[in-house]
């Protein structure tokens, strides 16, 4: 079954570790972001997140690239665009 994808943006993050167990949060040091042309089942471009863990395994996650763009222009309109 095709599963959509979907973003949830918090564009202010701060205290997300609120109520969180901080010890079972996996500290990583490498996160892939990568197109995929035709990723998705209409032929359209996606993005691919890959998460690197410490114990070799790893966590992928994709998303249409569109969905992705959206929420770089929410980020944007939120604090500014720092590129400028």
């Amino acid at each position: 079954m095709y599963r959509y994808p979907i973003i949830r943006i918090i564009l202010d993050g701060e205290g997300m570790g609120t109520g969180r167990d901080m010890g079972k949060a996996i500290p990583l040091n490498t996160m892939v972001i990568a197109g995929l042309p035709g990723g998705m089942v209409s032929g359209k471009p996606s993005i691919m997140f890959v998460f690197d863990l410490p114990d070799g395994r790893w966590v992928f996650a994709e998303t249409s690239l569109a969905l992705f763009l959206n929420a770089a222009d929410g980020f944007v309109a939120y604090y500014g665009d720092p590129r400028t």
